[in-house]
């Protein structure tokens, strides 16, 4: 049997001058919104000299994903109140 689901991928990059310092990631399940992020640092020693920047980056980063997981909430509530609106079993 066959069971697929859906999600939403994120990615991002920090970048000082024109390298990239650090790799962020994120998958969100469409179905039920839970998420999973991941960092990687790409060069240590950047990183190292500016940890606060891409310490920043890494926190925009963690909002955009949040944003998404508060969009599917949002949607999910939505759904569900105009189900039960319509006498039907909420998902």
């Amino acid at each position: 049997m066959l069971k697929t689901t859906k999600s939403i991928s994120l990615s991002g990059q920090s970048i000082i001058g024109e390298t990239q310092v650090a790799n962020f990631n994120a998958n969100i399940n469409s179905d039920n919104g839970s998420s999973n992020i991941n960092s990687n640092i790409m060069n240590q020693t950047l990183y190292d000299a500016n940890k606060a920047e891409v310490r920043k980056d890494l926190a925009d980063f963690n909002t955009a994903v949040y944003e998404v997981e508060d969009q599917l909430d949002a949607e999910t509530q939505k759904t569900n109140h105009q189900a039960e609106s319509n006498g039907e079993t909420p998902a």
